[in-house]
């Protein structure tokens, strides 16, 4: 919750209170705001907090709040509305409205209407949606805004099947929590992104014309009519951009170099006027040998002036194949899990869920409800024995594997539907067009993401490993599955070749003194480490990218980027430090200072050189304090003096 609303609202909300004290030294901010949340939309029942400690606390108790915020605490009004934060819109399902909808629903009406990715999707409990797209940058509320913000509201409620009547940037919506959040990204869009938007709908008031404003994947993207109005030739200024986006048009269709370039310089003949030839070549070599696979949507609305949007998701299954669609691979996630433990984890079964990821995105955590009803299934087959200690909040649960033949067969099968699903999708987590207007992470009530190349796309060369020589081993059980995670998506599902990636990563830890179980036991350096495969898959390739270069120039990038990655983390981390103790008193200063003291003389420390950098820094805020100090009372004796002379002086002078 915590982190999600620090992605909403920025620096509009503060940690802590500001005492009055603070308030009467540096005034009133304007740029801070209030959110209000509710329980049952009366006024007896809504209260405004602006610390994300108060909107933590309350977020237990309150059921609705605010996206956008408000510069009076007692009045959410449209006349006091403060900063936008988000569009939002309310999917409703209640009076016979949208009956059976469900997020694959939602997400086509989103694709089918031309609008990028949502931030947020939250389902209620009446099974309608609240959709939110969070905005890159907050806009400063106006009457002026407002108004335009409600006719964009509107009109995309049309589009997807919302309220239009529940429009306006000050209403409440339902607070997310990890239960009813169904789709969660880290997309963000501009505010002028969604005016281009509206604009060009009411260029073209006909729906249907409007709803073909949609690619369904590469193998139809150069018959788009928007691509194909860009293949008619452009003018000035567009020349580069063009051709450069069609070369990755062409490139991600399935073309390869040498054909794509022959047909830009057969475009080139039709723009006004024409590029030199070996800018042409120059532009197709460069979308080759890039790190992008596809062309951005935002570039070709631009160039054409027309509605155009990727599939985002895979195309909505039918109705009766939808529910739990991904029961069975999570019971083989579960069980994986416990049996990394040894066969037997206690603990509450929040913690525990907590704890299980996807083995097929590593980004993508078990929703507390599906364990469950995993947990549930398991118990039935006479997998697992579920024995539970104490009551409520206090209460342990103790899951135990009791047949493990039953347990790896189930697992087995688990993964031979993953595969299965893998073959069809084109990859295990196919959705990863380079493009700055798709990307994210469906959850648990999806039915997964999908972008299918087409059939005729030139077969990857695959450089023979490991993985590719014999038979895949098995994964080793002692590397994080978050990490094992990160390389499974990518295909790279030999044990060896995992095992030996983890190898490197701890060999980068250990040039900062930092050793393996803390690596495992924190969860910034396995954020790091997931981090690091994504920035050398980019540079090194992948197996389902068919781009891979081999496994030793992988694992030597690999060791390399964990070096600089956790350098720089190191540098934040003092650098934030830096910026926290010039805001501290002298004695909580000192206090600072013994605690890390008493931290460096533990027998256990996880980053004792970042210890030290801390100690350090606190010495030198100490010394610079004392030569403020000491130039302030030399100032002080000289003033004195001058004074005295001068009264001397005076009285002389008399």
């Amino acid at each position: 919750m915590r982190n999600l609303a620090q992605q909403i609202y920025g620096n509009q909300l503060t940690e802590y209170s500001k005492k009055q004290t603070q308030k009467q030294k540096n005034g009133y901010t304007s740029r801070l705001g209030w959110v209000f949340v509710s329980k049952d939309f009366t006024k007896e029942t809504t209260k405004a907090v602006r610390t994300y400690g108060s909107l933590f606390n309350v977020s237990k108790d309150y059921t609705y709040f605010t996206p956008n915020t408000f510069y009076r605490n007692d009045l959410r009004r449209l006349s006091t509305l403060r900063w936008i934060n988000a569009m939002s819109i309310d999917i409703d399902a209640k009076n016979g409205e949208n009956e059976g909808m469900t997020l694959p629903d939602v997400q086509e009406s989103i694709t089918q209407a031309g609008l990028p990715m949502p931030s947020l999707i939250v389902q209620t409990p009446s099974k309608g949606f609240h959709v939110h797209w969070f905005l890159e940058q907050p806009k400063r509320a106006s009457d002026k805004l407002n108004a335009h913000y409600s006719r964009i509201q509107t009109c995309m409620a049309e589009m997807i099947h919302g309220d239009v009547h529940a429009v306006g940037p000050e209403r409440l919506f339902r607070l997310p929590t990890e239960e009813n959040t169904v789709f969660h990204s880290q997309t963000r869009v501009s505010f002028d992104e969604l005016c281009e938007w509206f604009q060009l709908v009411q260029e073209q008031v006909d729906v249907h014309t409007y709803k073909k404003g949609f690619c369904k994947g590469y193998e139809s993207l150069l018959k788009h009519p928007a691509v194909q109005k860009i293949l008619e030739g452009v003018n000035k200024g567009q020349r580069d951009t063009a051709c450069y986006t069609l070369a990755l048009a062409y490139k991600a269709a399935g073309y390869d170099e040498k054909t794509a370039e022959a047909y830009l310089h057969n475009w080139n003949q039709k723009n006004t006027p024409q590029m030199r030839q070996i800018e042409v070549k120059r532009k197709v070599k460069s979308a080759y040998n890039g790190r992008f696979h596809a062309p951005s949507a935002k570039k070709i609305r631009e160039l054409s002036g027309m509605l155009f949007s990727y599939v985002i998701w895979e195309e909505a299954k039918p109705r009766e194949e939808r529910t739990y669609s991904h029961i069975e691979e999570w019971e083989g996630d579960v069980l994986a899990f416990i049996r990394a433990q040894g066969g037997q984890v206690s603990g509450s079964q929040r913690d525990i869920a907590d704890q299980i990821t996807s083995s097929v995105d590593a980004e993508k955590k078990i929703p507390y409800a599906t364990f469950k009803k995993v947990v549930a299934r398991l118990e039935e087959q006479e997998i697992l024995s579920k024995k539970v200690s104490g009551k409520g909040r206090g209460a342990s649960t103790e899951l135990t594997i009791i047949d493990e033949v039953k347990a790896r067969r189930t697992q087995s099968e688990a993964s031979k539907k993953e595969n299965d699903h893998t073959s069809k999708i084109n990859g295990f987590n196919s959705n990863t067009i380079k493009d700055t207007v798709v990307g994210g992470t469906a959850l648990p009530l999806s039915t997964g993401s999908s972008l299918v190349l087409p059939k005729e796309t030139v077969s990857p060369v695959i450089v023979p490993t490991s993985s590719t020589l014999s038979k895949p081993a098995p994964i080793p059980g002692n590397v994080p599955s978050a990490f094992v995670s990160a390389l499974y998506n990518r295909s790279f599902v030999d044990g060896r070749f995992i095992f030996r990636a983890w190898g490197k990563i701890q060999l980068a830890f250990k040039a900062f003194g930092i050793i393996y179980h803390s690596i495992a036991a924190t969860d910034d350096y396995l954020r790091l480490a997931v981090d690091a495969v994504a920035v050398t898959v980019e540079k090194k390739g992948s197996i389902i990218a068919g781009d891979f270069q081999g496994d030793e120039p992988f694992l030597k990038y690999l060791f390399g980027t964990m070096k600089g990655l956790f350098a720089n983390y190191r540098s934040d981390q003092i650098t934030r430090f830096v910026e926290e103790i010039e805001g501290l008193g002298d004695i909580t200063l000192s206090h600072v200072g013994m605690e890390l003291e008493d931290e460096l003389k533990a027998s256990r420390v996880v980053d004792r050189e970042l210890v030290e950098a801390k100690l350090a820094e606190i010495e030198r805020e100490q010394s610079a304090r004392q030569r403020r100090k000491h130039y302030q009372n030399h100032s002080a004796f000289e003033l004195n003096s001058s004074l005295n002379q001068f009264k001397l002086f005076i009285k002389t002078d008399d």
